[in-house]
């Protein structure tokens, strides 16, 4: 019985899959079929369209093999009669080779080459630049010559590039002389060319009917070892049908596919495809049917024995749940007064010995006596009245602990029983005492409220005020205006006034941060003294502090107020025996009718005071709407300059340097250009002081030092030699500790760039940074030029620390050079004091040919300026190079 059962489950549980197993078996079977069957039709169709292909491909074939091997017979003859008139002449070659190409369509030169050297050529009209070569010295027809030489045997060389243009094969014959005694004299070669577009077409493979995709493989005649050199080389990854090509010592390997690509199945397939679904649906449905019936009987007996295994389940819950939750369950009989504990109540109850049959007494002692009567009044009560009781009382156990329970029952008379009433208790002694904490704890924090309260307060001032002035900060600057905005009403307006002191920065600096912060209290003091009494005044950053005031549009008002603030910077500050010195500037900004948000009106005063610092400092500027638009065309301005360093749009113009005698170019000077996208090439003037200030200038030296050299790489490629290139540096990069590091990063030549500082620089008292870059770009192979020199107060003693190559003479001292004597004697001066060093002397702004011959006379060493040429970009100046150097060349052939 045992077994029968185990059998009777195991056909339950898989029934689904016993029912199906023959269908699965089947559907198996059959696609391993229905795939063979495919497979072998597809492979059958495959094979018909290569057979179809290569009857094809064979006849081109017979037509290559026999076009080359007629052209090659033609020229074998020519070979035998230079083999005995090894002294013919060009004339008579013609005369022979004539003949040939009377009887070819395809030959397009023949060649004859004694000791591998062309003298000989037919035709010779539109081939006279192939006389002459020598098969020694070119590389790409040297190694096939050699081999022709040397193996005593025809070589067909090609498809080659020719001399003479176009592309065609090569057959090059090696010719002997016999001499009477027998021995054979290498002669030269005799090289026919059969022009590779004639040949092609010839043989078919141009046809517009073809319809096939063919390539040729096996350069130089080397079969499948060569490379394809016509048609697709992709071909090959479509498995061509491969037709061997036979050459005169070599061969060719042709490669067709249909120009689709082989079709991967025969057009028929589908019928093939027809009936095997056919037969596969007439065997398939039987066994799918009769399988949905199994299966249906099957569903019928699981359902029976769910329900029987439900049941079971549900008590089985029923028994967990009570264990798990802790609850007891009682029931007393009203009737005979018997009570009935299970487990869990007695242990409620601290009863060791679970006695099921218990009495009303048991559990009318165990009661707390101050619950005794209230637990005892309400269990009557339900039961008078048949109904539910919900109650909470207290019970002592046996060994003294005090417990809290929760009870729950219903009154309850089965038909044909005695009337019951059934309940449960649980224990409630934890939740009881977390209850009493609770309050206990809302107590003590109803006591701690009014200190929490009174911290609340004194934590809210802090972090609405400056610790240090005591004014308010910014946080309760952004409120103070909101509550403003909120009450505006017509007819009032409001002004705001941002302060920021002059020479703060300095005093922290050199009198310490206790100076700088008495000097901070000492002018809030200031201005609690100065602004109206109902006006708000606040600290916002470390210098800055901020007047919120009611204003009716009296500027005259505004205007004395900022005087008085600004005249009480100026009193000098006593602090510990040392005088600090400090000044304000004041930005104003009012909406006398509230036209203009809050919020705003503070920007506006911050704008203001950054036009009162422009102006100076130490004074005020009222917000207008012009200095807003100039404040916003500079931010843009800003804006594109930093969006044209992300793109590169700065690039360099070239003005070229000529040696002051010769006139040769020595050199050129980049100068920075931004090619704007939409208002074309700017000058520097137009974007160099917004530059400094957004402090990009270091960014701008690097991006035009790489185009330099890009370009400088460009030239010498093109053919054109540019000896040397010089960029300006501004002092900020001197300054800066990686600069070492990041001209390591680029590629140039000793010599090859050229540094120029302005003499503004302060060479006689540089950073100690600034002298150690110095020495390194020198160390470097990187020259110094001295730009714009006169112009600041660079000291003998500087040139001589810092050796620089070249000095750079003003412009403005070159205008009226023709015109002074005076600033001829400075020029010379400095000529000749640039010679006493060993250092070069360039005048820029060159324009006039009187200003030339005067300089030559003083010594000059370098021009550079509009009379030789004007900044360029790279492309120009490349072309000026090239025309410049011309002219040169044709006036030393004129001079000689």
């Amino acid at each position: 019985m045992k077994k029968t059962g185990l059998n009777r489950n195991f056909w339950r549980d898989n029934v689904w899959h016993l029912t199906n197993l023959p269908a699965l078996i089947f559907i198996v079977l059959f696609i391993f079929f229905w795939g063979y069957a495919e497979d072998q039709r597809n492979r059958l169709y495959l094979q018909e369209q290569r057979n179809e292909v290569l009857a094809q491909a064979s006849v081109m074939r017979a037509e290559l093999e026999h076009t080359v091997n007629a052209n090659l017979q033609l020229v074998k003859g020519l070979v035998s009669v230079i083999a005995s008139e090894p002294d013919m002449g060009q004339v008579r070659f013609s005369f022979l080779s004539r003949a040939l190409f009377d009887d070819s369509g395809q030959l397009r030169v023949l060649a004859g080459a004694p000791n591998l050297k062309v003298k000989m050529i037919y035709p010779y009209v539109g081939n006279e630049s192939v006389i002459g070569l020598n098969y020694y010295e070119n590389e790409q027809q040297r190694d096939a010559a050699l081999r022709a030489r040397d193996s005593n045997e025809l070589i067909l060389a090609g498809p080659v590039d020719l001399v003479q243009g176009g592309r065609g094969f090569i057959g090059r014959y090696p010719v002997f002389i016999n001499h009477f005694t027998g021995e054979k004299t290498f002669w030269g070669i005799v090289s026919a060319v059969i022009d590779a577009d004639k040949l092609y077409e010839h043989s078919g493979l141009l046809s517009e009917s073809l319809e096939l995709d063919i390539a040729l493989k096996g350069h130089d005649g080397l079969g499948d070892a060569g490379r394809i050199f016509y048609g697709d080389p992709a071909i090959e990854d479509r498995n061509p049908v491969r037709v061997n090509v036979t050459l005169p010592h070599g061969s060719w390997t042709m490669l067709v596919t249909p120009p689709k690509g082989w079709a991967n199945a025969a057009p028929s397939i589908w019928q093939l495809r027809s009936v095997l679904l056919s037969a596969f649906l007439i065997i398939l449905l039987p066994l799918v049917f009769t399988a949905h019936l199994i299966r249906l009987r099957s569903h019928q007996n699981k359902e029976l024995e769910a329900r029987e295994q439900q049941l079971e389940l549900l008590h089985e819950r029923l028994r967990v749940a009570l264990s798990a939750s802790a609850i007891g369950v009682w029931e007393v009989n009203l009737r005979t007064g018997e009570n009935v504990w299970d487990d869990r109540t007695n242990q409620l109850f601290g009863h060791e010995d679970c006695i099921y049959i218990r009495t009303a007494k048991d559990w009318e002692d165990a009661l707390h006596p101050e619950d005794r009567m209230r637990a005892r009044r309400e269990f009557e009560v339900a039961i008078a009245t048949k109904g539910h009781l919900n109650s909470q009382f207290r019970i002592i156990t046996p060994n003294g602990e005090v417990r809290h329970l929760h009870s729950r029952c219903s009154y309850y008379h089965p038909e044909g029983g005695d009337p019951k009433m059934v309940g449960v208790n649980w224990d409630v002694t934890e939740e009881v005492q977390m209850k009493n904490a609770l309050v206990n704890a809302k107590k003590l924090a109803e006591g701690q409220n009014e200190e929490l309260k009174a911290a609340h307060q004194q934590i809210e001032h802090l972090a609405m005020h400056d610790e240090l002035t005591g004014l308010p900060n910014r946080r309760l600057l952004d409120q103070h205006l909101r509550v403003m905005q909120e009450k505006a009403r017509p007819g009032s307006g409001l002004a705001i006034l941002s302060v920021d002191l002059d020479r703060f920065k300095q005093i922290n600096d050199t009198l310490g941060h206790r100076a700088g912060d008495a000097t901070l209290c000492h002018f809030a003091g200031a201005l609690r003294a100065n602004a109206p009494k109902q006006g708000f005044i606040g600290r916002v950053g470390g210098d800055e502090f901020v007047i919120v005031m009611e204003c009716d549009g009296n500027l005259n008002e505004l205007a004395k107020l900022a005087e008085r603030i600004i005249e009480a910077a100026n009193q000098p500050l006593n602090f510990e025996g040392q005088v600090c010195r400090f000044g304000a500037s004041v930005g104003i900004a009012c909406t006398p009718d509230n036209e203009v948000e809050y919020t705003k009106l503070l920007v506006r005063s911050d704008i203001a005071l950054y036009r009162a610092k422009q102006d100076g400092r130490n004074c005020y500027s009222f917000f207008t709407d012009e200095l807003q638009t100039s404040i916003i065309q500079s931010r843009e301005l800003a804006d594109e300059i930093l969006r044209g360093i992300e793109q590169q749009q700065f690039i360099p113009y070239y003005q070229p340097q000529f040696d002051a005698h010769s006139l040769k170019i020595i050199g050129v000077e980049a100068l920075a250009r931004w090619n704007h996208p939409t208002k074309g090439v700017l000058s520097p003037y137009e974007f160099m002081d917004a530059a400094r200030d957004l402090n990009v200038m270091d960014k701008l030296d690097h991006l035009v030092l790489q185009r330099v050299l890009d370009d400088m790489a460009h030239w010498r490629a093109s053919g054109v030699e540019v000896p040397n290139a010089s960029v300006n540096v501004s002092s900020s990069r001197l300054e800066d500790e990686g600069l070492i590091d990041t001209l390591s990063q680029f590629k140039f030549q000793p010599g090859q760039i050229t540094f120029e500082l302005v003499e503004t620089i302060f060479l006689d008292e540089s950073k100690k940074i600034v002298d150690e870059n110095l020495a390194r770009i020198q160390d470097m192979g990187i020259d110094i030029d001295i730009d714009d020199f006169g112009t600041g107060h660079a000291s003998i003693v500087g040139l001589l620390r810092l050796h620089p190559k070249r000095l750079k003479i003003d412009r403005q001292f070159v205008a009226p050079l023709t015109e002074s004597a005076e600033q001829r004697r400075l020029i010379k001066s400095i000529i000749d004091m640039g010679k006493s060093l060993n250092i070069e002397v360039l005048a820029e702004g060159v324009e006039k040919e009187d200003q030339v011959r005067i300089l030559r006379l003083l010594g000059c060493d370098a021009f550079q300026g509009y009379l030789f040429g004007r900044p360029m970009p790279a492309d120009a100046i490349m072309r000026f190079v090239k025309d410049h150097e011309a002219m040169a060349e044709q006036r030393k052939i004129a001079s000689l």
